[in-house]
């Protein structure tokens, strides 16, 4: 039992991408690998095996490699097992009755308990060599037939003396035979390599060995240089003790390989204008976007309804996402070059599903889709690593299921691995309800510029680069992706990702864990979708609540006719077969004991206004925040107010910071819907500001009156923000020098040091937000009011 427990590892240990599997794929070529276990069993083959031996890998496998060993050379085979010699030659039977010789090296296997498991032979097909290089004493006028004809150079030496040289090493090294006779070996070879060529003859001769491989520069006559690997090996020549070395020529090769390098200089250099261009499209990208981020800020802080208020988050929840995807593909030559360094900061792993959700949640309600996510109670809410990036993989993953479905749901969930002392393993998991892909193309969705329906007349479009650039992020994240489907049935894609621990305190109480408030209280779900009862039902369980599921109106009638005790509060779906949520709702409220209960509704359509208000306390569009239907039900229960917890989870505004903090401030933007944006923002917090549209007259303006600070956009015309900032400095005197700090729509790395190189205090990225707008005043406010205590400006 134990050893066949050691050969199922072994079998095991072949069949997966391990190390050894890697070392495997990247050296073999002409090498044949036989891989046994500890009783000399085949257990693996690869490489041409029916190309060298005849036989095919079945006709070998469960078969004892020693019984296809030569007889007389089974002395060497033994060597191996026994782990006397890590290298050996030995001959194998071929299916034709002839004679392989191989050169042998072997590798010891261990299972995942670290047990020796068995051996891993890689067999190198040395069988015409071998033949020429022994019948070479007995038989010298047909080897040189033989060897004037191969490509390699081959000479014959004893001590410093060559004795022999073919056709080939006479040919490019140049020399005559005679030339050669009378040339100190050693003379052949560079002055660098010489010595350390004689240390090799040295240890050769004292350790009796047969043979040594090594690379050198080896001289021609008319000064050349070629680049050769050597292999010398010991012979009996002319009735004596020689060598045989074997020059093969590298020097071609060399010289690619110094091409291949210059030519990756050279795209480096395209790759650094590329990224220059992609700047430069950033900003003007960024422009106005700034303005509908910023617009949408201003907007939010204005008396808006709750489904308003939900509409205009969502709209700057996708702004930032456009903004993010523009500084993906200002990354993206990074990826290529495998020098993209991945954020880690703590980030919420809810929130970043749920933003995911909201991007598609129109185009789903459209489609008539449900998006559903449901995360493990066991996984962290708090993670730290790149949630941009993980957002990013979403995205497209979504993106790929909400175009190929036309009916059903997408659903996201997420469980943990494993967890180790740093790291926590996580997969994620995009099932939908689409037309699938066939098995035949599934590998190869992967890959760049890759669809699976590649017709002419494709009804769905993009560029096939979305899961290429997923599977590398992924893959950057230490984990996996791939995918399972089948045909009009749905796809299911699955991804892993590596996260650090996070210890940032986790999110509020009410997102996840009992209230005394809601514990034990009954809830009521009325949902035809089977998936999406799930996981409401699982969320409302984690409140501590009771929970009664129905899949339809009929049966949720059926269940209050049984209940000993009412639901607290009800949530019915909209879109129901047979009775909808709406009819549903209209019998509950006809009813004298069921029109208590309070309902909220759930719908996919997102056209809640005409929805009858009369009949929902509360109306939720999918796919449903777990925060905003959490806040719903503790409203309906607690009686509490939506708005006071709105403010509370709101950023607070200070308008009254013009007075606490008071500063002439100057706004240098040549962008009228940004320069708005900012003007309309400061004078929020009570600043009465001037503008200008470019650097030069910013220098005019200072020249009539003073300012404390200045926000200066740096791409403007005439004169742009860095040589405005330049010409401040060397022109106004320092006790009137204003602070000025960076507004730019570039994110390229060292755009930052560039501002604060030439005398700016800090730096801001476009899309500007309120938060951090007031925290720059706050900072550089309160620096500048220092200032004033030792100079009056």
């Amino acid at each position: 039992m134990e050893n066949q427990k050691s050969t199922n590892n072994l079998i095991a240990g072949f069949s997966e991408e391990g190390t050894f599997q890697k070392r495997l794929r990247s050296t073999k070529g002409s090498n044949v690998y036989i891989c046994v276990d500890l009783q000399g069993i085949i257990r693996f083959l690869d490489g041409p095996v029916v190309h060298y031996l005849g036989y095919k890998n079945e006709q070998l496998m469960g078969k004892s490699l020693a019984s296809y060993v030569a007889v007389e050379d089974l002395a060497s085979y033994d060597s191996l097992l026994n782990n006397s010699n890590d290298r050996a030659e030995f001959r194998l039977m071929r299916a034709d009755g002839s004679l392989f010789y191989g050169e042998v090296f072997v590798y010891d296997i261990y299972d995942d308990e670290e047990n020796h498991a068995g051996y891993c032979f890689r067999i190198y097909d040395i069988t015409s060599r071998m033949r020429e290089i022994f019948r070479l004493a007995e038989q010298e006028e047909r080897f040189k037939a033989i060897v004037d004809k191969t490509r390699d150079l081959i000479l014959i030496f004893r001590g410093r003396e060559i004795l022999y040289a073919n056709a080939v090493a006479l040919n490019k090294l140049g020399f005559t035979m005679p030339q050669l006779k009378s040339l100190d070996y050693y003379q052949l070879f560079s002055e660098e390599d010489q010595e350390r060529i004689e240390e090799f003859d040295l240890v050769l001769r004292d350790n009796q060995l047969s043979n040594w491989s090594f690379e050198a520069a080896v001289k021609t006559a008319s000064g050349k240089v070629l680049q050769c690997e050597i292999d010398i090996k010991s012979i009996h020549y002319q009735g004596a003790q020689a060598f045989v070395a074997l020059f093969h020529d590298v020097t071609s090769y060399k010289i690619a390989t110094n091409e291949l390098i210059s030519a990756r200089h050279e795209a480096e250099s395209a790759n650094r204008i590329k990224s220059d261009f992609l700047a430069m499209m950033s900003h003007e990208i960024r422009t106005p976007m700034n303005g509908v981020i910023g617009m949408t800020s201003l907007l939010l802080n204005t008396n808006l309804s709750n489904e308003q208020r939900d509409y205009t988050e969502t709209i700057k929840v996708s702004g930032e996402c456009l903004v993010e995807i523009i500084n993906d593909i200002l990354d993206f030559s990074k990826i290529e070059s495998g020098r993209l360094e991945l954020e880690e900061v703590p980030f919420e792993l809810q929130a970043c599903i749920e933003d995911t959700l909201d991007l598609f949640a129109l185009k789903a309600m459209e489609k008539g889709l449900d998006l559903l996510y449901l995360i493990e109670p066991d996984v962290a809410p708090v993670l730290l690593g790149d949630s941009n990036r993980l957002r990013q993989i979403l995205v497209n993953l979504v993106s790929n299921a909400i175009k190929f479905t036309s009916s059903g749901e997408v659903f996201i969930s997420v469980q943990q691995i494993r967890q180790l002392a740093e790291y926590t393993e996580l997969r994620f998991v995009v099932r939908d309800t689409g037309i699938g892909i066939d098995n035949s193309k599934l590998p190869h969705i992967f890959e760049a510029f890759t669809q699976a329906d590649n017709s002419t007349t494709r009804k769905f479009g993009g560029t096939g680069l979305g899961l290429a650039i997923t599977k590398r992020l992924v893959h950057l994240m230490r984990g996996d992706l791939w995918a399972e489907s089948e045909l009009q049935k749905g796809s299911t894609f699955f991804f892993t990702i590596n996260v650090k621990h996070s210890s940032e305190v986790k999110p509020k109480l009410h997102i996840k864990g009992n209230l005394p408030r809601l514990k034990d209280q009954v809830v009521l779900i009325v949902d035809d979708n089977e998936t999406n009862r799930q996981i409401l039902k699982l969320h409302f369980e984690s409140w501590g609540m009771k929970v009664l599921l129905s899949a339809s109106g009929a049966e949720a009638l059926t269940i209050m006719k049984e209940v000993d005790e009412y639901p607290v509060i009800a949530v019915f779906d909209m879109q129901m077969p047979g009775m909808d949520g709406i009819e549903l709702a209209e019998i509950f409220k006809s009813d004298e004991l069921l029109s208590k209960i309070p309902l909220i509704l759930l719908s996919s359509t997102g056209d809640l206004e005409r929805i009858p208000q009369n009949l929902f306390l509360s109306r939720l569009s999918k796919p449903v925040k777990l925060k905003l239907l959490f806040d719903e039900v503790l409203n309906i229960i607690s009686e509490l107010t939506r708005k006071t917890r709105m403010n509370e989870a709101a950023f607070t505004l200070d308008q009254g910071l013009g007075q606490r903090l008071p500063l002439k401030i100057l706004i240098a933007e040549d962008n009228l819907v940004n320069q708005k944006l900012a003007i309309s923002l400061l004078n929020m917090m009570g600043y009465r500001v001037d503008s200008v549209m470019n650097g030069k007259e910013v220098l005019d303006i200072l020249s009539q009156k003073d300012f404390d600070i200045i926000f200066m956009d740096i791409q403007m015309p005439e004169m742009n923000g860095i040589e405005a900032t330049i010409k401040i400095f060397e022109t106004i005197p320092v006790e009137k020098q204003p602070l000025v700090i960076a507004i730019t729509a570039n994110a390229m790395v060292g755009d930052r040091e560039k501002c604060l190189e030439v005398g700016m205090v800090d730096y801001m990225a476009k899309p500007i937000k309120i938060a951090e707008l007031q925290r720059m005043i706050e900072k550089w406010g309160a620096e500048r009011l220092r200032q004033r205590n030792g100079t009056v400006l």
